[in-house]
């Protein structure tokens, strides 16, 4: 039989991060799925940061303009898709309420167990495994 985790993500599981910012985790096998909230402009910008796990998402609502280290802008709205490879250094801006669904393999322990212990922020800050 298969296992549905989907009930388990209900809007009851999406909870504050950090200002303007909302989410809710869920751990999977070998991977890391994470729905977030971005409120601008309560939740400011997710500064240029970078992690061992690969990552890919996308956008259900809205618009987020992702960033590299280079100061490239891809604007991306809700339907589009994106993978980043990992250590791929990024960052993202909000001009608009932002809906995305991220994977993340292997599995961001660091915010799985974030999210489980309720920890949150006074903004966006990278957490690294380990730290």
């Amino acid at each position: 039989m298969l296992e549905s985790r989907a009930s388990l993500v209900g809007p009851e599981k999406i909870v504050p991060f950090a200002p303007g910012i909302s989410w809710a985790v869920l751990p999977g096998d070998g991977m890391t799925l994470v729905y977030w909230v971005f409120e601008p402009p309560a939740c400011g910008e997710v500064p240029l940061h970078q992690h061992a796990a690969s990552q890919g998402g996308v956008v259900l609502e809205g618009s987020i303009h992702l960033r590299d280290e280079q100061g490239r802008t891809m604007t991306l709205r809700a339907g589009d898709v994106y993978t980043l490879q990992s250590d791929a250094p990024h960052g993202a801006t909000f001009t608009e309420r932002c809906v995305v669904l991220d994977v993340f393999a292997p599995n961001r322990v660091e915010y799985e167990e974030r999210y489980a212990a309720g920890t949150t922020a006074d903004q966006f800050v990278v957490v690294k495994a380990g730290a």
